[in-house]
């Protein structure tokens, strides 16, 4: 039985393998009415002397290999489904007064993955990859203002298993798809004017007042010449000025005089204290204006504009302190999926989606496993939310944290996302991912490599997410989550309790809680994977909080998403869609879950989880079947003395039975057919019983997304949550490779000296597997036995040990058949298995890695190491 499954799985594996060589269609996809917000003259950085001209819109798209260059258009931002390389091109027109008057920037608030731009046919930057935004100064050399300008970008996107962050295989991962996915537009500033600048904050809650550190580069690009009219023109006044939020009353302000040449920069240091500052908190989202000013004379050069929130986060022994009083983290994941767009959203729904999540109670957001569009930050600072960002990581196989490439690269992605958010007053933390391991070595490493890069560019909280609770020590990693997915908490009260006395409580949060929703509404929590169970799940979280004096939580997470893979254990779907949301990917239904934490964040009225009745699972199906299955055996049993004679001589005494099938002595060819169609079904009882019972088991979706194939775990997917369909497709499956296995040891036959019929192969492969109508009644029950947990090690063995029997009988009989000695069958047939098996595996981890990701899921769940 185990050679019959194993050939089954083989010809699955092959078929998927085969369907990774061929070429996959790419599809766009835009938002349809998608407007760029430039009315936040914040986010964009438009003042008086600065302006913007946006470059969405349509755009031609080729691929990078297409010699004809056959163009088509596409409008940006936009997704696309599939992989490649493909080249975008869009033209633009700019007047002499707007190339000569000022600089010119290009900026990118994502693209993904990696890209090679040009202006006018001229590199001018090469993207290593990530969603991160990130702006290029354009050399005015290239810039031309009699006729179109053209930018091109040649972008390759491909995740893989080594090589990208993230990575190919991810589990429960919003959509990934490759394109330019956000706006693109042109900045232009003066040509003397603030490059950047950067503050500090430093609060000092005991004499009430707050010290802003500027640090201010101004570049004189200036190369016309002018008449000096306003006196000597290299002379300028820098007002740094601090401001309500209404832009006109102004705190506090500092000036100073300089001298500029052209072609030269210079760096200007101001100190700005703000006498009893209003701080800026969840409760009160209160901001102020940072504003510098550029004066030549009494000519306003340029002006900048900075939004900026005053608050301080400390840790303490037992919980987070901010602005000086305790402070509770109440906080949710977030990741931007929006149906078949991916992380393509609309600002009206980014708005919205905030909103929400700020009106259920929580006071924190973590944008775990993507990087988010920069107006998220905007909006967490507006609306009153902590913003924790991270790099995209999750479940990082040990050898990959060791590799310096993988280290190098997730160093260089991680100073891309420093830089790029640097200027949010929102974000609170910075990450490095999820499931990582105390006990391993390698985790710690990087960990600690990661978190000491951030500590010496920002004064700031560094977080990851843990699957053990193993605690050792991590330099530069202030706090520590621990993960709880479909886990009671009272399971690992222990542990935590371990934890607690390790690290202490006050660096030690819910870094993660997942419930798995798959079966839907029900009439209550006893039901496990359904919606009642989830609120009550969420419910006892938040109790294990409270008991526990944990620093804080995140719930993962607000919204149903859409992924890559078809997940088994989130039930198969063919949108791909992740029933782990507090509400629903179409932001219609509040899910109980929802209510329950939002009634408990904010201390309001007790929402009632109802008990309800447990619900059988068991299909029906299975009964059914098995039942017919004894009657149809029960009928060939009866159909005459000649079939149980055979049954019996080929159950009890196989190599004469064997013996006489190679002699070509009477065999039935209808009780064969009839036997090896029953033979055929209780094997796809079986199997189905199986597929069905691991439906809910993360350790198994965990193996099979190691090998890194939508197909195969989608094909999985399926077959476990569609017991009718199964045993439909399993059967025919099973005949297939009856008939196949019947013409590959035919043509094995050519190299023995005795003829052998293709007949006897196929009477040969029914009979021997004879034993496997016994397992008619274990298939009726089999899935209730499994489910019951009493016994289920002892199950799984007996059946790898009765495919091990069934194996060696047919082996044995074809060494009959061949009139040779079985040791050179059993030999060469083992040696073959083995082959397909290294051939299969070979292919997995060439392509994907799947060693590598086999061993820490193994580790993970204590399996291994």
């Amino acid at each position: 039985m185990i050679f019959h499954k194993s050939v089954f799985c083989y010809l699955f594996i092959f078929a998927t393998v085969f369907s990774h060589l061929a070429f996959s269609q790419v599809i766009f996809r835009d938002l349809p009415n998608y407007k760029l917000n430039s009315s936040d003259q914040l986010l964009f950085d438009i003042t008086s002397s600065r302006d913007i001209i946006s470059l969405n819109g349509a755009w031609k798209v080729y691929t990078a290999d297409d010699k004809k260059k056959e163009k088509v258009m596409v409008t940006i931002p936009s997704v696309f489904k599939g992989e490649g390389e493909f080249v975008f091109e869009k033209s633009f027109n700019l007047t002499n007064e707007q190339i000569n008057n000022h600089k010119i920037s290009l900026n990118f608030f994502g693209i993904n993955y990696s890209a090679d731009i040009s202006v006018n046919n001229a590199i001018i930057y090469r993207h290593p990859g990530g969603e991160f935004p990130f702006s290029l100064p354009i050399p005015r050399d290239l810039l031309k203002s009699d006729k179109e300008n053209i930018i091109s970008v040649k972008l390759f996107y491909a995740l893989d298993a080594l090589n990208t962050i993230p990575l190919k295989q991810r589990f429960l991962f919003p959509h990934n798809f490759g394109g330019i996915i956000r706006d693109v537009y042109l900045h232009f500033t003066p040509n003397i004017s603030i490059t950047d600048f950067n503050f500090k904050k430093e609060i000092d809650i005991k004499n009430n007042k707050a010290i802003i550190s500027l640090q201010t580069i101004i570049d004189n690009k200036e190369f016309r010449k002018i008449p000096d009219s306003l006196g000597t023109k290299s002379d300028f006044i820098l007002k740094a000025q601090i401001l309500f939020k209404d832009g006109v009353s102004v705190i506090t302000s500092e000036q100073n005089a300089f001298r500029l040449e052209p072609s030269k920069r210079i760096e200007i240091k101001n100190n700005l204290t703000i006498a009893s500052p209003v701080l800026w908190s969840p409760d009160n989202p209160f901001s102020y204006l940072v504003r510098l000013e550029l004066w030549q004379g009494d000519q306003l050069v340029d002006r900048s504009d900075k939004s900026m929130a005053l608050y301080n986060l400390q840790l303490s022994e037992n919980n987070f302190i901010l602005n000086g009083k305790d402070f509770h983290l109440y906080g949710v994941t977030y990741s931007a999926s929006d149906f078949q767009y991916g992380s393509l959203s609309s600002y009206e729904r980014m708005e919205n989606d905030l909103t929400v999540i700020k009106h259920a109670g929580f006071n924190a957001v973590r944008f775990s496993r993507e990087l988010p569009h920069p107006y998220y930050l905007r909006l967490c600072e507006k609306l009153g939310l902590l913003a924790f960002v991270e790099l995209p990581i999750s479940n990082l196989p040990e050898n990959l944290a060791a590799s310096q490439n993988f280290v190098e690269r997730s160093k260089n992605y991680l100073s891309g996302l420093l830089s790029a958010y640097s200027s949010y007053s929102a974000i609170t933390g910075i990450g490095f991912g999820s499931s990582y391991l105390f006990s391993s070595d390698e985790h710690r490493a990087i960990l600690s490599n990661l978190a000491g890069q951030v500590k010496k560019n920002r004064n700031i909280i560094t977080y990851a997410s843990f699957f053990d609770f193993g605690y050792q020590e991590i330099n530069n990693l202030d706090i520590y989550g621990i993960e709880l997915l479909n886990k009671q908490p009272d399971d690992i009260q222990s542990k935590v309790e371990n934890l607690k006395t390790s690290v202490g409580s006050g660096k030690l949060f819910i870094g993660e809680a997942t419930y798995i929703v798959n079966i839907g509404q029900t009439d209550g929590y006893v039901n496990k994977f359904s919606y009642e169970a989830q609120a009550k799940f969420f419910d006892d979280m938040f109790s294990f909080y409270e008991e526990n004096n944990l620093s804080g939580f995140f719930v993962n997470t607000m919204y149903d998403i859409r992924g890559d893979y078809r997940s088994i254990v989130c039930g198969y779907n063919k949108d791909n869609v992740y029933n782990i949301g507090l509400i629903s990917e179409d932001r219609n239904q509040e899910r109980l879950a929802f209510k329950i934490l939002s009634a408990r964040m904010k201390n309001a009225e007790k929402v009632t989880i109802p008990i309800g009745s447990e619900k059988d699972d068991a299909p029906m199906i299975f009964i059914i079947t098995g039942l017919v299955l004894a009657l149809l055996m029960g009928v060939l049993v009866n159909s005459g003395r000649k079939f149980r004679d055979d049954a019996s001589r080929a159950l009890l005494r196989p190599y004469n039975f064997f013996a006489d099938v190679r002699d070509q002595r009477i065999i039935s060819a209808y009780h064969s057919l009839f036997l090896g169609a029953i033979i055929s079904l209780v094997i796809s009882l079986i199997l189905a019983n199986l597929f069905y019972y691991i439906r809910n088991n993360i350790l198994f979706e965990r193996i099979i997304l190691s090998f890194g194939s939508p197909d195969l775990i989608a094909g999985i997917s399926y077959l476990a949550w569609n017991p009718v369909k199964a045993l439909i497709w399993l059967f025919i499956i099973s005949v297939i490779v009856m008939f196949l296995l019947t013409i590959v040891i035919t043509a094995s036959s050519f190299f023995v000296r005795t003829k052998v019929y293709l007949s006897s192969v196929f009477f040969t492969i029914v009979w021997s597997l004879l034993p496997v109508v016994l397992l008619i009644p274990l298939g009726i029950v089999l899935y209730r036995l499994l489910n019951a947990g009493a016994g289920n090690i002892y199950i799984y063995v007996f059946l790898i040990l009765f495919s091990l029997w069934m194996l060696y009988r047919l082996l044995k009989g074809v060494s009959v058949i061949f009139d040779i000695n079985a040791g050179g069958i059993y030999f060469y047939g083992l040696l073959t298995i083995a082959l397909i098996k290294l051939i299969f595996f070979v292919y997995f981890e060439v392509n994907n890695s799947v060693f590598q990701y086999l061993k820490l899921a193994l580790k993970q769940f204590n399996i291994f190491g």
